[in-house]
C-alpha cells in the first residue's frame, strides 16, 4: 500500500494545459525585471528561467549574460525532493500509521526551457501559426501577444537606438537630410510623433515635391492620419506616385487608401486599392523566377495565384503568393502566402497557408507535406466563403509608421518595397538579365 502510495504521488503524469505550462515565459514578459531577481534569489524555479531568458536577448533593459542565463537555467531545472505525511489506515482493526512519502517536482528542464524559448521567438517574429503549434495552441499563443508586443517595441528601440538625436532646424540643404529622416524614423517607432512631424515637415520644405521628399511625405500623411486629419494626409502625399519606388513601394497607396476610407471616400478607396492590385498582379507577372498558376473566382472577388519561390526572410522560404482582387468597393486587400520553414518541431519541415490584411494576418493550415495546388485553391475558397476558420488571427492596431498597413509587401506582393525586388534590382544588369527564361 506505501508503494502504490507513493507511486501515485510522485509519478503520475497528467496532461498540462498550454496557458499554465507557458507560464514562466509569460512572467518573463509581463513581471517587472526586479520583482524577478527578487523571487530568483529565493530560488523560484519558473522565475529563474524567466529572468534567464532575458539575460539571453539582452530585452527589458537586461544586459546580455549568456554565462549567467546557463547558471540560472541550471539552477531552474534541478528536481526537488520533498516529503508529505500520508495517512494509512489500519486493517482488520488495527491503528492507522502516518507515513512520509517523498514527492519529487521537477523544474524547467532544458527540453521545455528550449521550448518556452522557441514560443518566445515566434512571439518576437510575430509567427502565430508556428506559434500555435510550439506555445502548446492558438489560445496559448494569443495569451502571452500583450507581452510579445511590448518584447517587439523594446526590440526596436534597441535597434534604432544607436541613431543620433538631430535638431531639424541644424538641417540647411536637401542633400543633408539622411540623418534628419533617420532621426524622425525613431521618433515615430517610439511614438514621439510631435518631433517626427517637425523633422519630416523640415525634409519637405527643403526637398520640395522630389523624390527626396516622398518618404518624408509618407510620413508626415500617417502623422495626420494617426490626428484624424485624412484631407491633409492626402494633401501631403499629393507629389508621390502610387505605387511608388523602394522603399516606400504599395505603402504610399495604403496610406491614401487609409484617408479615403477615413472620409468615407469609397470610390477613392476603390481607386487607390485597384490601382495598387493591378500594379501588384504586373509586377508578379514579370518576374522572371515567378510564374502564373490560375485565377479562380471566390465568394467576393477573384484570387490571382503565383509560383513564387525564393526566401522571404532567414528561415522562411516562399512557395506560393495569392492576391485578391475583391468586387466590393469597400473591401480591403488580402494575399496568401504559402511558406515552408525547416526544422520546426523534431527537426522537421512544416508547411504554413496565411492570409494578411493590413489590420493582421491569420494562419489558415499547416501541413506536413507541400499541399498541391488544388489543395491551396481549396482553402482559399472555402476561407473566402466563411467555411474555413484559420487557426489563429492576430489583429494589429496602434501607432504609426505602421496603423495604414502593418503588411504592405504580403498584400500587394512584387512591388517596389518588396524584398525580393530590391534584391533582384541591386543585382547587376547581366546577372537579371540571365535569369529570365528564353522564349
Amino acid at each position: 500500500m506505501l508503494v502504490v502510495a507513493a507511486i501515485t504521488l510522485s509519478g503520475c503524469a497528467t496532461a498540462v494545459d498550454p496557458i499554465t505550462r507557458n507560464a514562466p515565459l509569460k512572467l518573463a514578459l509581463n513581471e517587472s525585471v526586479d520583482a524577478l531577481r527578487k523571487k530568483s534569489d529565493e530560488g523560484d524555479r519558473p522565475a529563474q528561467y524567466a529572468l534567464s531568458f532575458l539575460m539571453q536577448t539582452g530585452l527589458r533593459g537586461v544586459e546580455k549574460d549568456a554565462l549567467g542565463a546557463e547558471a540560472l537555467r541550471a539552477r531552474a531545472g534541478e528536481n526537488r525532493t520533498t516529503s508529505t505525511a500520508v495517512y494509512m489506515p489500519g486493517v482488520n482493526g488495527k491503528p492507522g500509521t502516518t507515513m512520509l512519502v517523498p514527492i519529487t517536482s521537477p523544474g524547467v528542464s532544458d527540453a521545455e526551457a528550449r521550448r518556452l524559448d522557441a514560443c518566445g521567438l515566434t512571439l518576437l517574429l510575430g509567427e502565430p501559426a508556428l506559434g500555435a503549434m510550439v506555445c502548446g495552441s492558438p489560445e496559448a499563443y494569443i495569451d502571452l501577444l500583450p507581452g510579445g508586443a511590448g518584447l517587439r517595441q523594446d526590440m526596436m528601440r534597441r535597434v534604432m537606438g544607436g541613431v543620433v538625436r538631430v535638431d531639424p532646424a541644424s538641417v540647411l540643404d536637401c542633400e543633408d537630410t539622411t540623418a534628419l529622416w533617420g532621426d524622425a524614423a525613431f521618433r515615430m517607432a517610439t511614438g514621439d510623433q510631435a518631433t517626427a512631424a517637425l523633422a519630416t515637415n523640415r525634409i519637405i520644405a527643403l526637398c520640395g515635391e522630389g523624390r527626396d521628399s516622398w518618404h518624408a511625405r509618407v510620413m508626415r500623411a500617417q502623422i495626420h492620419l494617426d490626428a484624424s486629419e485624412p484631407d491633409a494626409a492626402l494633401a501631403v502625399i499629393g507629389p508621390v506616385p502610387r505605387p511608388a519606388p523602394a522603399p516606400i513601394g504599395a505603402f504610399a497607396s495604403q496610406v491614401a487608401m487609409a484617408a479615403e476610407a477615413m472620409r468615407e471616400d469609397w470610390v477613392g478607396y476603390r481607386r487607390e486599392r485597384d490601382a495598387m492590385l493591378a500594379a501588384s498582379l504586373a509586377a508578379l507577372r514579370a518576374e522572371p523566377q515567378t510564374q502564373l498558376v490560375e485565377t479562380f473566382a471566390v465568394e467576393g472577388g477573384s484570387v490571382t495565384l503565383f509560383a513564387r519561390p525564393g526566401e522571404v526572410f532567414d528561415g522562411l522560404e516562399g512557395l506560393m503568393v495569392g492576391v485578391l482582387t475583391p468586387a466590393d468597393e469597400r473591401a480591403p486587400p488580402r494575399g496568401f502566402w504559402l511558406t515552408r520553414r525547416e526544422n520546426v518541431l523534431n527537426g522537421k519541415a512544416a508547411w504554413f497557408l496565411d492570409e494578411y490584411r493590413c489590420d493582421g494576418r491569420s494562419s489558415l493550415a499547416h501541413f506536413d507535406a507541400r499541399p498541391s495546388d488544388a489543395v491551396v485553391r481549396d482553402h482559399l475558397t472555402r476561407r473566402m466563403s466563411g467555411a474555413l476558420q484559420p487557426l489563429t488571427t492576430v489583429v494589429e492596431g496602434g501607432s504609426a509608421p505602421a496603423s495604414a498597413c502593418r503588411w504592405p509587401v504580403q498584400v500587394a506582393p512584387g512591388l517596389g518595397d518588396d524584398p525580393a525586388v530590391i534584391a533582384r534590382e541591386a543585382q547587376p544588369a547581366e546577372a537579371r538579365a540571365s535569369s529570365t527564361p528564353l522564349p
